[in-house]
């Protein structure tokens, strides 16, 4: 969950606080912001409505910009975007997790343990009742004739600037068996809620 807080401080004409509403929970995330992370993770122009009503660019990714926070990897490329893993140690899920236990590796060949990772994909952020959603989806196709378990998913976002990589979210999951010739495909919802 995205979260946000306000809090309003009253003061009388002497500065002196008479209210302090405190830390308030706050429902005022609307479709535009999703649309500005849009543009950020995937690296594209993005547009929303501006204030005035008309749509706008609101995001507009300049060279450094587009080299930063990417999570829109091609498929064969298990670097970065949406990846899965074994969870074989079992690390439990952290505020401060910095990767995945056991990450699952692309093969387009089937090796054994690793399976074939395709394009991460983006679904605009659009209103689905009194939410609004962000899609952000790969597929893993299974290719090693045997069982692989996935324990564990995350979004890992790519600074190709220097190549540097930093896991976003992590997730312990059920178990989910795939088996050979079966597709896995994880998609993480990012939902705003007014």
């Amino acid at each position: 969950m995205i979260e946000l807080y306000y809090r309003m401080l009253k003061h009388d004409p002497d500065g002196v606080l008479v209210k302090d509403t405190g830390l308030m929970p706050s429902g005022s995330y609307v479709i535009q912001f999703l649309e500005l992370i849009q543009g950020l993770f995937d690296g594209i122009t993005s547009t929303a409505t501006r204030v005035t009503g008309a749509e706008g660019i609101i995001v507009r990714p300049n060279e450094d910009m587009y080299r930063f926070g990417r999570v829109g990897a091609a498929a064969l490329d298990d670097s970065f975007g949406v990846v899965v893993g074994t969870n074989a140690g079992t690390t439990a899920e952290d505020n401060e997790n910095y990767a995945l236990d056991t990450k699952i590796l692309h093969s387009a060949v089937g090796a054994a343990g690793e399976m074939n990772y395709r394009d991460v994909t983006f679904v605009a952020p659009r209103v689905v009742g009194p939410n609004v959603d962000f899609d952000i989806t790969r597929a893993f196709i299974n290719e090693t004739g045997v069982t692989i378990t996935v324990k564990e998913i995350g979004i890992i976002a790519n600074n190709n600037f220097d190549t540097q990589y930093f896991l976003l979210l992590r997730d312990v999951v059920t178990d989910e068996p795939v088996d050979d010739a079966e597709t896995l495909t994880v998609i993480y919802v990012l939902r705003t809620t007014v």
